[in-house]
C-alpha cells in the first residue's frame, strides 16, 4: 500500500492541482493508496505571496490570513477526513478559480456548503486543538526536511519504510513513482480508474529512481 503525504499552501493553486493528481492515482489505485493533505506554513510560502514591494504589516497580515485558512481546514478536519478534504478543496476553488478573498465569512459560506456542523466548525476554528494540530503539522514537514509546498512524501509499504521526496506532483511523475516500486504500470494509471487489482504488480521493480524522486 502507499501512504503519500502531500504538503500544501492551503490557497495555492499548484497545491490544488497536485491534490486532485493525487485524488486520481487513488481513483486508479483503488484501496492501494492512502493520503494525507497537510497544510504548510513558512516564509517562502509568505514571500511568494506578498507584492515585490511591502511593508512589514503587510507581511504579517498575509501570514495571518493563511493561518487562518489552515486552522480553517483543521477545523473542518475535525468533522472527518472526507469533509475536511472537500472543505480545502472548495476553499481553494473559491480563492483560486473565483479570486475570492479569504475571509472567515468565506469559511464559514464554504463549511456550510459541504454541510458541517457550523456551530462546531466555528468554535473549532479558533480552539486550541486546532492551534496543536497546526504545530503538529509543521513539526512533521521539519522532520520530512519539506521546504516548499506542493511536495509529497511517499512510502511504499509493501516494500519499505524508506520514503520518496516528489518536489512536483504531477500525474506522470505519480505513475514513475508507482512503476518504480512495482505498485503498478504506467499503462494501468492511463486508463480508466478502479481496474481490477489482480492485475497489479506486487514486487518491486529493481533499478534507479526517476531524477525528480528522492529517497528521504
Amino acid at each position: 500500500m502507499l501512504e503519500v503525504y502531500l504538503f500544501v499552501n492551503p490557497l495555492g493553486a499548484r497545491c490544488m492541482r497536485s491534490e486532485q493528481n493525487i485524488m486520481r492515482l487513488a481513483d486508479h489505485l483503488n484501496s492501494k493508496v492512502s493520503f494525507q493533505f497537510v497544510p504548510l506554513l513558512n516564509q517562502q510560502i509568505i514571500e511568494q505571496a506578498l507584492p515585490k514591494h511591502h511593508s512589514l504589516a503587510q507581511r504579517n497580515a498575509y501570514f495571518n490570513v493563511y493561518y487562518q485558512a489552515i486552522l480553517a481546514y483543521k477545523a473542518a478536519l475535525f468533522q472527518g477526513k472526507r469533509k475536511g478534504r472537500d472543505f480545502l478543496l472548495d476553499m481553494q476553488t473559491a480563492v483560486v478559480n473565483h479570486h475570492q478573498q479569504f475571509s472567515q465569512d468565506l469559511a464559514v459560506e464554504v463549511a456550510k456548503d459541504c454541510h458541517l456542523d457550523l456551530d462546531m466548525f466555528t468554535e473549532d476554528c479558533t480552539s486550541d486543538l486546532a492551534k496543536q494540530a497546526f504545530q503538529t503539522d509543521q513539526k512533521m514537514a521539519a522532520e520530512m526536511k519539506i521546504e516548499q509546498s506542493s511536495s509529497a512524501v511517499i512510502f511504499n509499504c509493501d516494500v519499505s519504510q524508506c520514503g520518496l521526496l516528489l518536489n512536483d506532483v504531477t500525474y506522470d511523475a505519480l505513475c514513475d513513482v508507482c512503476e518504480s516500486q512495482g505498485v503498478a504500470t504506467r499503462e494501468m494509471l492511463m486508463g480508466e480508474p478502479n481496474y481490477s487489482p489482480n492485475n497489479q504488480h506486487n514486487s518491486a521493480v529493481a533499478g534507479a529512481f526517476p531524477p525528480h524522486l528522492r529517497v528521504l
